[in-house]
């Protein structure tokens, strides 16, 4: 695979991570809006925070390592 497909397919994991990590956010939030709170509630909330830190974190250094294509202009 060439660099710019490891850098597309790093991405798109990137944003599946923060999508995936909203969801379960805010499943865990309607979950304690709606039912009484308990410790599995607690692991989804801490669950999802962790997975959207590592999707964030990698945007993050794909953009500051350069990596992205648009910077190779």
């Amino acid at each position: 695979m060439d660099r710019e497909q490891v850098v597309v397919v790093a991405k798109l994991v990137a944003y599946v991570l923060i999508i995936a990590g909203i969801i379960m956010l805010f499943a865990a939030i309607i979950s304690l809006i709606t039912g009484p709170g308990n410790l599995v509630v607690v692991g989804w909330i801490i669950v999802g925070a962790l997975i959207l830190g590592i999707g964030a974190t990698g945007l993050r250094y794909i953009k500051k390592l350069k990596l992205d294509i648009k910077y190779e202009n």
